[in-house]
């Protein structure tokens, strides 16, 4: 997931800066060259971006996991404790 977030950020810097420099008449070296420089800029920047997206999500996933396990878990417990124990005797099977 980071990855591909900074590539999509480097892509759009990169077209970005291309379309500003052409637009500005600027000579096709500096335009490749500062649109080289923002698509490298916009990948780190990126990458570093997606990569705490996806700690964000995970911690959150996380969390929410162990939400549902816990409720799973307290309900086992009520339902064992409202079912009578299966394999103890019943007052009429005791005479």
């Amino acid at each position: 997931m980071a990855r591909a977030i900074g590539v999509q950020i480097g892509l759009l810097a990169f077209g970005a800066a291309l379309l500003a420099g052409v637009a500005a008449g600027n000579s096709p070296v500096v335009v490749l060259v500062r649109a080289l420089t923002a698509m490298v800029l916009g990948l780190v920047v990126g990458q570093v971006t997606g990569a705490a997206a996806q700690r964000v999500l995970r911690d959150h996933l996380q969390r929410k996991k162990t939400a549902i396990d816990r409720e799973h878990v307290d309900l086992l417990r009520a339902l064992s404790a409202a079912q009578p124990d299966a394999d103890a005797e019943t007052p009429a099977e005791a005479q």
